[in-house]
C-alpha cells in the first residue's frame, strides 16, 4: 500500500512576549493583572509528553480576558522540575501569549508596562518564526 504524507503547517494566532523574572508565578500573574485591570485565573497545568523525558512535563498557566480590551492573554511558566517548554529559551522564565493583538505598537506598549514591574529583569518581543520548538506553545 502506498503511503501518503501530509504536510501540515500550524497557524500561530498569537504574539509572544518572553519575561525574565525571579517572581513566583502567582505574584507575577497578580502584577500583570494590575496592568491589564483584570484577573489572571489559574488554569489546569499544561501537560506535554516529550520523548527526551520519561515523565510528562507539567507547566503552570494562567488566563486573562480583560473586559476593557479586545484580547486574550495566557501566562505560561517556561521551566518545570524536568525541563523547559521551549528548550532553546532557558533564559526566559515566563511566556505571555497575546491573542487577538491589535498591532505591534500596542504590543510594545504592553512590553514597556511589563518592564516597569520591579521584579522583572527583562522583557522580550519574541519572533515565533525563529523558535524551533514553537509547536509546544500550541495548547
Amino acid at each position: 500500500m502506498k503511503t501518503k504524507k501530509i504536510k501540515y503547517e500550524a497557524e500561530y494566532n498569537f504574539k509572544l512576549i518572553g519575561i525574565s523574572s525571579s517572581e513566583d508565578d502567582y505574584r507575577l500573574s497578580w502584577k500583570l493583572g494590575k496592568i491589564f485591570k483584570a484577573e489572571f485565573i489559574k488554569q489546569e497545568d499544561i501537560e506535554i509528553k516529550d520523548n527526551k523525558y520519561t515523565e510528562t512535563q507539567k507547566f503552570v498557566s494562567y488566563k486573562c480576558q480583560p473586559s476593557n480590551l479586545s484580547l486574550n492573554l495566557r501566562l505560561v511558566v517556561n521551566k518545570t522540575n524536568i525541563g523547559y517548554i521551549v528548550d532553546e529559551l532557558k533564559n526566559i522564565d515566563y511566556f505571555l501569549q497575546v491573542f487577538d493583538s491589535h498591532d505591534d505598537a500596542y504590543l510594545e506598549k504592553i512590553i514597556s508596562e511589563i518592564k516597569a514591574i520591579s521584579s522583572v529583569s527583562a522583557v522580550f518581543n519574541l519572533d515565533l518564526s525563529r523558535i524551533k520548538s514553537k509547536e509546544k506553545l500550541l495548547f
